[in-house]
């Protein structure tokens, strides 16, 4: 191990993880969203009946949606993006407008995830 590895520190699993809120727009439901998102060529997984978990059939797996609905058509997304994804942040804020007119959702708010060491502790 170099100098430079040592300093680098451990590899984090998590290379991004964004929080939104969002409200519904076009689509009727929740289960409406994931319909739709399968139309897009997403594969969709009912975790409950306010819960599914979205990934693209393209890349399975390198982006994972987890889309929490906490009161009646609104609620928070979870994006993970694993620390082999190949997206920068900017690249994926910049994706999910897109991600939410295909969803049929309208984003609210965000947050965005800071590794504990970076958060200003």
């Amino acid at each position: 191990m170099s100098t430079g590895e040592a300093s680098r520190g451990p590899i984090s699993p998590l290379k991004h993880v964004l929080l939104y809120s969002w409200e519904l727009k076009t689509a009727a439901d929740l289960s409406d969203v994931a319909r739709r998102l399968r139309e897009a060529k997403f594969y969709v997984v009912g975790a409950r009946k306010d819960v599914i978990v979205a990934t693209s059939l393209a890349r399975p797996g390198v982006v994972i949606f987890i889309i929490i609905e906490k009161e009646p058509g609104r609620g928070d997304i979870v994006l993970i993006q694993g620390s082999g994804g190949p997206y920068s942040f900017e690249e994926i804020v910049r994706a999910m407008p897109t991600f939410a007119r295909i969803a049929g959702i309208r984003l609210t708010g965000s947050w965005r995830g800071q590794p504990l060491g970076d958060a200003g502790e």
